[in-house]
């Protein structure tokens, strides 16, 4: 019908990922790659030895071809604790979780500020930790298992309180119902409750969900029309956050190719380039996205499931893959619904330089909760410039933006590796301008 259950997915013997690995303190399950046009996620073979080196490449991995078969390691698999974020708070609002639970999660995450750093750009954007050991942010997969259709299988990492690995590494399997998305999530429907299951056959892989082979349509692509070729997940397995109600996912068939009559020069691509500079971009989609949810002018029990937000959830997912398929938004219809709702924008995203307005939604709430929050206890927020600023997958947040929400005066610099630094005698002239 059209799906492939292992999108993007191919397999590493156990030999050849020991000697990937070589010196670190353990063999991730899991690589995403690049290698001789080939792109996507090498997940460890179980049923490989530590005396086998192979690859096995899957034709959806294949993207052009090429003969340079340097193996480029782009990012391994890690036990990484994950957290809320507004549009994780707004899907589980919407499927049944109350206000209250997210403002006592909140609280407690406050409660804590006294002994652990929170760095401003996750306070203000509501980036609220959950339980060390009940969730994480991991790798999707596929294996030809027993798994059933609405299953999977996650081993994880146990992890101390600050995050950090036991000395004896210690995995469990997670076994019951686990809450599973991916960002971006515009629409309820693009989180899943899936069953976990132990497998003992699967017990070598650790910190990646494994995804069930079997059904009408892959788990992993009713999750914002999700593919395995190095998506990362959103995992919750723990009792405090619950949800009370589903929503049917989104078909996310992406728009087909736009076929070329000739083979493809570099001319031809650059010409497109070209077209594209000055064209809507997915960030506008979205944000044009997240007034008309918040504004529920339809009033909908489950704001994301308004026509308009679905209409736009689903132009989001087109933008998102417009540079493989060369479709391009429809730039009528954005003015359209721009002059409607892109002169006033609710308060939780930061658009100080436009008109905006309180949010009544959950997300609303927690955001002017930390705004006290921040007010009220700035020391623990005044050694920002003594942390480098970290996102949920450990990637490095931008300086300016970290800076601009703590609100002071400073001037921020940041110089690419090998650029030359500004000298000190040309950036202290009095009518310089700060950048």
């Amino acid at each position: 019908n059209g799906f492939s259950f292992t999108d993007g997915n191919g397999l590493i013997s156990k030999g050849l990922a020991r000697r990937i690995a070589k010196g670190a303190s353990t063999v991730p399950s899991a690589y995403q790659i690049r290698m001789a046009g080939c792109k996507g996620l090498l997940v460890v073979d179980p049923a490989s030895s530590i005396n086998e080196l192979y690859i096995k490449i899957r034709p959806t991995m294949q993207k052009f071809r090429c003969n340079d078969w340097t193996l480029e390691i782009c990012e391994r698999s890690v036990a990484t604790p994950t957290r809320l974020n507004n549009q994780i708070i707004l899907l589980m609002s919407d499927l049944g979780v109350s206000n209250e639970t997210f403002l006592r999660l909140q609280k407690k995450w406050f409660d804590n500020a006294s002994s652990k750093y929170i760095h401003p750009d996750n306070l203000l954007k509501n980036k609220i930790p959950l339980p060390v050991n009940e969730c994480r942010y991991m790798f999707g997969c596929a294996f030809e298992t027993k798994l059933e259709t609405g299953t999977c299988f996650i081993r994880y990492e146990v992890l101390d309180e600050n995050e950090k690995s036991f000395p004896n590494r210690q995995y469990k399997s997670v076994e019951g119902k686990v809450i599973v998305t991916k960002n971006p999530c515009p629409y309820a429907g693009d989180m899943l409750v899936l069953n976990a299951v132990d497998l003992p056959e699967l017990h070598d892989l650790h910190d990646v969900i494994v995804f069930s082979t079997k059904g009408d349509r892959p788990d992993f692509h009713k999750i914002a029309g999700s593919d395995l070729d190095g998506d990362k997940y959103f995992v919750y397995w723990g009792s405090e956050l619950q949800l009370r109600s589903s929503v049917p996912p989104l078909d996310y068939t992406a728009e087909k190719k736009i076929k070329h009559p000739t083979p493809i020069s570099v001319e031809d691509v650059i010409n497109y380039y070209l077209s594209t500079l000055g064209a809507t971009s997915y960030g506008e989609v979205f944000n044009l996205h997240t007034v008309i949810v918040d504004q529920n002018e339809e009033k909908h029990s489950q704001r994301t499931c308004q026509k308009l937000a679905i209409e736009m959830a689903r132009m989001f997912a087109s933008a998102i893959d417009s540079g493989k398929t060369g479709y391009t938004i429809d730039k009528s219809r954005i003015q359209t619904i721009r002059k409607k709702y892109g002169q006033c924008y609710p308060d939780f995203l930061m658009k100080y330089n436009k008109s905006f307005y309180k949010s009544q939604s959950i997300v609303g709430i927690l955001y002017r909760n930390a705004q006290l929050f921040k007010k009220k206890d700035f020391r623990l927020l005044a050694n920002a410039f003594a942390h480098l600023p970290m996102q949920d997958d450990g990637s490095a947040i931008s300086t300016s933006t970290s800076l601009a929400s703590l609100s002071v005066n400073t001037t921020s610099v940041r110089v690419r590796s090998g650029a030359k630094k500004r000298s000190s005698k040309s950036s202290s002239r009095p009518n310089s301008k700060k950048k």
